[in-house]
């Protein structure tokens, strides 16, 4: 029986949103802040949080680990760390702009691959690997899917190391992000593919003000630039703007009332962001 193949969506948004925050606000990481009690919690501060975030995450990575494989490795941040310390790296990313960086990055001493990691078979070699990281990227891949994956690229005994963020309480508003796996499930699925728990630290509150600075972003930049070119286009093309208003106004407003409800205290009632450390069985 062959196996699915999984589709790349667009990244658009990904590209745009990296580029803004780049030129802006000179963040070059693509994931959450960990803000500990001596950095401030506002945008100039995210890059300081972001390399904060980043140390924290890899002094988890087991002793005896020698190769890893950076699954979701956005911007390559944390590969380019990896590298310094000198582990042997694998990188993989769907998006082209963003395995282009890492592999800027990395300056070469990482293998980079652009694809989905559900779609991966005979490279990077199965088995090849002492430990899987994912920073963020969890969230975006099927829990079983990526369990199997897990089991074909480690070695023996090899690790899982996870920091992401998941649901911990169902959702009873239709205005909440969806995104995130269910941890109970999620932890279930882990052990009935062969993978034990070793560690889950929970890190919401170093993590949660992220949401309140992002909600900031959008709210006081995104917003009202894209109502100022839904402005002009509606005085110098009204015919343009009203058939743009009939196919985009519903997920519009849609697309409003979930974005301005994603502030740190929503955030921490339905959701919590772990480190998580498995081991294959």
């Amino acid at each position: 029986m062959s196996r699915p193949e999984y589709k790349i969506k667009s990244t658009n948004y990904n590209d745009i949103s990296l580029r803004l925050a780049r030129k802006i606000f000179g963040i070059e990481h693509l994931h959450y802040g960990f803000f500990t009690k001596g950095i401030k919690r506002d945008i100039q501060h995210v890059p300081q949080a972001q390399e904060a975030y980043v140390k924290n995450l890899l002094k988890y990575i087991p002793r005896g680990v020698k190769s890893i494989f950076d699954v979701g490795c956005g911007t390559g941040g944390i590969a380019e760390e990896l590298v310094k310390k000198r582990y042997n790296v694998a990188c993989v990313a769907p998006d082209p702009y963003l395995t282009n960086l890492a592999a800027e990055k990395t300056k070469g001493r990482a293998q980079v691959f652009t694809d989905l990691y559900e779609n991966l078979d005979a490279e990077p070699t199965p088995g090849s690997f002492d430990l899987v990281l994912m920073a963020e990227s969890c969230q975006y891949v099927n829990p079983e899917r990526g369990w199997e994956q897990h089991g074909r690229f480690l070695k023996d005994k090899g690790y899982v190391l996870i920091a992401d963020f998941f649901k911990i309480r169902p959702l009873d508003r239709d205005d909440l992000s969806k995104s995130g796996h269910d941890l109970d499930r999620f932890l279930s699925v882990a052990d009935e593919s062969g993978f034990k728990l070793l560690k889950k630290i929970d890190i919401t509150r170093e993590t949660a003000p992220s949401m309140d600075i992002y909600q900031g972003i959008i709210t006081q930049y995104v917003f009202p630039i894209a109502e100022a070119i839904f402005e002009f286009i509606s005085r110098r093309y009204p015919l343009i703007y009203r058939f743009m208003s009939m196919l985009f106004k519903e997920k519009i407003i849609k697309l409003h009332a979930r974005y301005s409800n994603q502030s740190a205290a929503i955030f921490t009632q339905y959701k919590g962001y772990f480190i998580l450390l498995f081991q294959k069985k």
